[in-house]
């Protein structure tokens, strides 16, 4: 026979099972160590449910009250829906973004041949020098990309 689970083991405590089940359990809890040491611990946790449930008998003050809540007629249940004009929207502004920054042409930036010219003479000079040789352009520009201030030192 196999282990006895946990349930079975509680049915044999209640006194749940038939004579023949309870007789085939009682005979494989004397032969199995595991389920033998399983059914004292069940068997001891079961009688001290018992005795506190007998000892709230005794002091009733112990035992809590429990107040079921009443429906009454007047409690509906308040069914919100979604507006289709807000599912729309939710669709609609997505996928407009997504088309617009597709289309959007791709700027990449294209420097003139003299400052090309500038970044490689500069290349070749130091710092403190290209600033003393005025080789450095200094560039202001707004949001849209326009050049606000040009200056060389």
């Amino acid at each position: 026979m196999k282990c006895l689970t946990n349930n079975q083991i509680q049915l044999l405590i209640d006194g749940e099972l038939s004579a023949n089940k309870m007789q085939q359990y009682k005979l494989h809890i004397e032969t199995c160590p595991y389920c033998a040491e399983k059914y004292a611990d069940q068997r001891l946790l079961a009688l001290g449910i018992k005795d506190l449930l007998n000892n709230a008998a005794i002091l009733p003050e112990r035992i809590p009250e429990f107040q079921l809540p009443v429906k009454t007629k007047s409690q509906k249940r308040i069914n919100r829906r979604i507006p289709l004009w807000v599912k729309v929207a939710a669709v609609l502004i997505p996928a407009i973004i997504l088309v617009k920054m597709r289309d959007k042409p791709q700027q990449d930036y294209k420097p003139t041949p003299e400052a090309v010219m500038m970044y490689e003479t500069s290349n070749s000079v130091d710092a403190n020098t290209a600033f003393q040789e005025n080789m450095i352009t200094t560039t202001v520009t707004d949001e849209n990309g326009k050049v606000i201030k040009c200056e060389t030192n």
